[in-house]
This record gives C-alpha cells, sequence and structure tokens, in this order.
C-alpha cells in the first residue's frame, strides 16, 4: 500500500468512526427524551385521578414554561 492510499484510508477510517458517535449520540437524545415523556405523562395521569385541581394548576404552568423555553 502506497503513503497516499494509506493516508486516505486513515482518513476514512477516522470519518465513518466520528459518523458513528454522532449517530449514538442523537439515539441517546433521542431515548432521553421520550423515556421522560413517558414519565411525567405517567405522573399526570397518577396525580390527575387523585388530585384534578392540582393538575390543572401544573398542566397551565408548564404550558407557559414550556412556551418560554428556548430550545437549540
Amino acid at each position: 500500500m502506497t503513503a497516499s492510499k494509506a493516508i486516505e484510508y486513515r482518513i476514512t477510517r477516522r470519518l465513518l468512526q466520528r459518523q458513528d458517535g454522532v449517530a449514538k449520540h442523537r439515539l441517546a437524545r433521542l431515548a432521553d427524551r421520550v423515556i421522560t415523556v413517558i414519565a411525567v405523562t405517567a405522573a399526570l395521569f397518577l396525580l390527575g385521578s387523585y388530585l384534578q385541581e392540582l393538575l390543572w394548576a401544573l398542566l397551565a404552568a408548564s404550558c407557559v414554561l414550556t412556551l418560554g423555553t428556548r430550545t437549540d
């Protein structure tokens, strides 16, 4: 293998490793969000079955906070 082929091979291998890392990071963020949404939904369901008035107050507060936060 010539020197230029070896350099090309190393560059290609590094780029492929970076892409795998980015894909794993995105998948981990998506899994975290799904778990969070499921947990919040379950908590709101349980809270709503016991304390309906408090549930509506929390829903209103969470809507205000969600609309007020900025995601990048």
